[in-house]
């Protein structure tokens, strides 16, 4: 049962995607500037992906100092003609004031860049990634580690696969 269930799942989103007109993946966290575009905040792929990326963000959605998935979805849903899919559920705004030297020439930032950012126990979003195919599932770490980090992750079907802590994900490369 839980593997047609999991099977359904994983079809759903390998259809979703491959149907998107464009599809949005939020970054966790980035450096506030002004005239933030969707391409500082994302990574855009499909049809409409260049005109996505050059939308300028709206001052009020980056009072709170986090840009939500719903506050993106609102700016983009006029713009785009046809399936919008967004991944993640903000982005974190980041003083630059609050960077050291070090740090100042990312775009990105890690959350915690030497802190445990996954616990033995956890369960952690995993991303099996295999040439241009992309599927997500929830793991549960068997390994403590901080970004940047190699740890081994065992999966709702009790395989054991081992990845890299980027972003609060982990990324296996099959």
């Amino acid at each position: 049962m839980i593997r047609i269930i999991l099977t359904t799942m994983i079809f759903a989103l390998l259809q979703s995607l491959l149907y998107a007109d464009v599809v949005v993946y939020l970054k966790s966290n980035i450096v506030q500037k002004n005239n933030l575009t969707v391409s500082d905040i994302a990574q855009v792929d499909g049809d409409e992906a260049e005109l996505v990326k050059s939308l300028c963000i709206p001052d009020a959605a980056l009072n709170d100092g986090y840009i939500t998935k719903n506050e993106v979805y609102q700016s983009l849903k006029s713009i785009v003609s046809g399936l919008l899919v967004i991944h993640g559920s903000a982005v974190k705004l980041v003083a630059p004031e609050t960077l050291s030297n070090a740090d100042s020439s990312s775009q990105e930032l890690s959350p915690t860049l030497n802190e445990i950012t996954v616990i033995k126990g956890d369960l952690v979003t995993v991303k099996l990634i295999k040439k241009s195919i992309v599927i997500e599932l929830i793991g549960k770490a068997l390994q403590s580690g901080k970004t940047g980090d190699e740890i081994k992750i065992s999966l709702q079907s009790g395989k054991i696969v081992t990845g890299k802590i980027v972003n609060n994900v982990v990324e296996c490369y099959l």
